[in-house]
């Protein structure tokens, strides 16, 4: 593998490149990638919806539908604009069977617009009829760029349009009127020339026009292209007096987009019970270091966290947020981390007991990543193990399997951690891609219930957590809604469903919640390009 070659110095090289790379990386919902991927029950039969959005707008957007246990006779696929629903879209338009795939349905909608969509997946048949909602934001994040064998043929073909055109109005206003086999005199000749001059001349603007108007369309398609959210992370000290157990430090993150500014982002909806989910990475070396925050949200611009004692280095920060369109954003940045004390907390005035604390739902880990399908040593005693159920390759639709054990190698069974039976992080070693995963898919069961919410008309509010900053100084917390809720029943064995959506080095970080303690393991792999005859 390409951990064991690569060292300290290359290692600390891809530390730096890494930092380039965050100018495009934050271009898509997660990071590197619009992939949605979603497992749920439709009727009686249980599914795997894969979407796989093209990154320009308009497109046609394909979506795979696995049927995981039984035969169906129809599926049917229908999206629906997150403020219009589905009295303004289209008809369901129905799926086919995928040749050689049994159980595997797959159909190509056409998206329009760049927005939040609510796509409902419909199966049909003997065990029940049901529908599932997908999540869906399609926006445009490149530009189909045109091979230059295709330039040049266009051009060509263009060239010989051009020429047939000037001899076919030449020869009309030269020879309309004369009689069948007399030539034409000279005078005739000459209109004929003027009449291919001045229609060259008409040509040539009507070309320019087109040429202009080419770019002031390209000039607006770069600007409606996804932008990143503009925010600035900062540590300071902690206030004197203040308690955050333990913590010696605050991180700020401060947004500074211009569009959050002026209010033209929809409100934040709470995923799992917080505004933002806050992960600082440092892959960068031997032993892997992860801490999943979140922030308490100060101000309509500021979050902030205490920060818990973590090793020096350059750690890349990643800021999962998500909107009542039911769009995610993540916001990328990096952050340094040294052994030296951070500057004077002059931002922060409030008294220690109403800062935000780290809270039981917070997690931090330093341990040597394993490979799939080793066992990684846990903290609190035991191992945990990754698995996947095929090959890891680009595009391949996959369940990456967790097996916790304790000390004496029993099955541990799992307790919800932010009403899931477990989370996972999957970051590519250059930091080019990044996923947040959940048992259900890279959806989120917020997004879900808020499309679903809208669809009925319910345009209630929902209350996000968040803290008010009064005159005295002191933050006055309000109530949000609760996470989703889980069957309070202890889990074991979680699953994530999953398609790697590029080729390289990644690691994969899982979080469960054992006894009460939260456990974090961290696992490295390489995920190859997938052949061209592969099938998901």
């Amino acid at each position: 593998m390409m951990f064991a070659a690569l060292g300290r110095w290359g290692v600390r090289r891809l530390a730096s490149v890494s930092a380039l790379l965050l100018g495009w990386v934050t271009l898509t919902a997660h990071v590197g990638t619009n992939q949605v991927v979603l497992e749920g029950r439709a009727g009686g039969y249980p599914i795997r919806v894969f979407i796989d959005p093209p990154g320009v707008v308009p497109a046609q957007v394909p979506i795979m539908v696995r049927v995981l246990d039984g035969a169906p006779t129809r599926v049917t696929v229908r999206a629906a604009q997150w403020n219009v629903g589905t009295r303004g879209a289209p008809p369901a338009e129905d799926a086919a069977p995928v040749p050689g795939d049994p159980g595997v349905w797959s159909h190509s909608l056409w998206i329009m617009t760049a927005s939040s969509y609510a796509v409902y997946v419909r199966v049909e048949g003997a065990a029940g009829s049901g529908e599932v909602v997908v999540p869906l934001q399609t926006s445009a994040t490149r530009m189909l760029g045109m091979k230059q064998g295709m330039g040049f043929m266009l051009a060509g073909l263009g060239g010989l349009l051009v020429a047939g055109l000037l001899t076919i109005i030449g020869a009309a206003k030269r020879e309309a009127t004369l009689p069948s086999g007399e030539r034409p005199s000279d005078t005739q000749v000459r209109a004929g020339r003027r009449a291919m001059l001045v229609t060259a001349a008409l040509l040539t603007v009507v070309l320019l026009g087109g040429w202009r108007w080419w770019d002031v369309e390209e000039r607006a398609y770069r600007r409606r292209m996804l932008r990143p959210i503009a925010a600035n992370p900062e540590v300071r000290a902690l206030p004197a007096g203040a308690r955050a157990d333990g913590a010696t430090a605050m991180l700020s993150i401060a947004i500074t987009d211009p569009l959050w500014r002026t209010n033209r982002y929809p409100q934040l909806l709470p995923d799992h019970g917080k505004l933002m989910h806050l992960f600082l990475v440092d892959a960068m070396r031997d032993s892997a270091t992860i801490a999943h925050l979140h922030p308490l949200r100060i101000h309509a611009d500021t979050f902030v966290t205490a920060l818990p004692t973590l090793p020096a280095g350059r750690y890349v920060l990643f800021g999962d947020l998500l909107f009542q369109s039911g769009t995610t954003r993540t916001i990328v940045d990096t952050l340094e981390l040294s052994t030296t004390a951070p500057r004077a907390g002059v931002r922060f005035t409030a008294s220690g007991d109403s800062l935000p604390l780290l809270n039981a739902d917070d997690a931090w880990r330093t341990a040597a990543a394993v490979a799939f399908g080793a066992d990684a040593p846990l903290a609190g005693g035991g191992t945990m193990r990754l698995v996947a159920d095929g090959p890891l390759a680009v595009g391949r639709d996959l369940r990456l399997t967790v097996a916790v054990r304790d000390a004496d190698g029993r099955e541990s069974m799992l307790e919800p951690y932010m009403g899931m039976a477990g989370h996972a992080m999957v970051m590519r070693v250059d930091a080019g891609v990044f996923v947040h995963l959940h048992p259900m898919g890279t959806a989120s069961m917020a997004a879900q219930a808020q499309l679903a919410r809208a669809e009925r008309g319910d345009t209630a509010s929902v209350a996000p957590l968040e803290a008010t900053v009064g005159d005295d100084g002191r933050h006055t917390m309000h109530e949000m809604a609760g996470p989703p809720a889980m069957p309070a029943a202890a889990v074991a064995a979680p699953a994530f469903p999953f398609a790697f959506p590029a080729a390289g080095d990644y690691f994969v970080f899982v979080q469960v919640r054992r006894r009460g303690v939260i456990e974090t393991a961290a696992f490295r792999t390489t995920v190859k390009a997938a052949r061209a005859d592969a099938v998901r």
